[in-house]
């Protein structure tokens, strides 16, 4: 299979494109490398990948990388609440406006498979005990979870209407875990990353609950979608992860791996966000199994921080005493 992956220099999308390579499909990875092109640089000996420079904004950059797709990836946007909050207007074009170019450009040329990344950020904030399905009424508590909800819709909608373009909806969980462009802003990585080099975790809202997936699961759930037959797939909403846990269990995890961190818990805080999640729709129609465990994501990331590995590049500097917590395209 031919495939078009957009946003593929990112934390997800170099992991997605050496997923994919490593089954036998041709890549072509479409990304602006607003954050570098060290993410393209480990694909480059594989002759099935082949980068393409350039901006899902642009109508002819687009219709350029489309030409011999069978399926597209659509993982490029600004991602998370800090980042759209910094850049409304950017976040809107490219999470919204350009997920749809991106889709017609699908369906004109003829693409059999659209798979579009969303968020469980789009549940927001849910009562007590309530565990989110895809059924469930949405409650967006950030600018980027509107975005990907409007993106959901009019996809569905207007792969309803007709084409031969079969839309899936992913809904990831926050990823943790090891990627050739790494991020520290989400909340596994950053709190086993204090672990190592501060001892010190503050946890704000502490009883909030988020569900987890390791970026190589989410890997793997994009190439089951890929992989499962058409209707079992096409205009659907999957919830992906593997684990529901509260923040202060994050923290937990991190202690217990450290010896000696100091966690302090602060009621409250910036991010309102608090649901649970079931990814049980996805495993009944693809059989997907998420084979990661965010014991497991703290464990490898500990070993990299511990070994050297990251010590140096664009992660860290001056020996982890500041992280670079960039926005991202996936």
């Amino acid at each position: 299979m031919n495939i078009l992956i957009t946003g593929a220099a990112g934390y997800l999308g170099t992991v997605v494109a050496t997923q994919l390579l490593s089954e036998g499909h041709t890549v072509r990875g479409l990304d602006n490398l607003r954050f570098g092109g060290g993410g393209f640089l480990a694909l480059y000996p594989n002759s099935r990948f082949e980068p393409a420079i350039g901006d899902v904004r642009s109508e002819d950059d687009v219709k350029a990388a489309m030409q011999g797709v069978d399926a597209v990836v659509h993982l490029a946007a600004i991602v998370g609440d800090p980042a759209c909050a910094e850049e409304p207007e950017v976040a809107t074009e490219v999470n919204l406006d350009s997920t749809l170019l991106v889709f017609r450009a699908a369906q004109r040329a003829k693409v059999g498979r659209f798979v579009f990344m969303s968020t469980c950020s789009v549940y927001g904030k849910q009562p007590g005990d309530f565990v989110a399905t895809e059924e469930s009424s949405m409650n967006p508590q950030s600018l980027y979870a509107v975005t990907k909800i409007d993106a959901e819709k009019e996809l569905v909608r207007e792969a309803r209407m007709g084409g031969s373009t079969a839309v899936t909806v992913l809904r990831l969980s926050t990823l943790f875990g090891l990627s050739p462009r790494m991020r520290f802003d989400l909340v596994v990585n950053k709190f086993t990353l204090l672990g190592q080099t501060s001892g010190k975790l503050t946890v704000y809202g502490p009883e909030s609950w988020r569900p987890y997936l390791h970026v190589a699961d989410a890997a793997g759930a994009i190439s089951s979608v890929l992989s499962a037959p058409r209707n079992a797939v096409a205009h659907q909403v999957f919830n992906v992860g593997s684990e529901n846990h509260q923040t202060k269990d994050i923290a937990s995890f991190v202690r217990g791996y450290y010896n000696g961190v100091d966690v302090e818990t602060l009621a409250g805080g910036p991010d309102p966000r608090d649901y649970r999640v079931s990814f049980d729709r996805l495993r009944a129609a693809t059989g997907f199994e998420p084979s990661r465990t965010v014991l497991g994501g703290i464990h490898e990331m500990a070993m990299a921080l511990g070994s050297g590995l990251l010590h140096r590049g664009p992660y860290v500097n001056n020996g982890f005493n500041t992280m670079v917590l960039q926005p991202a395209f996936v």
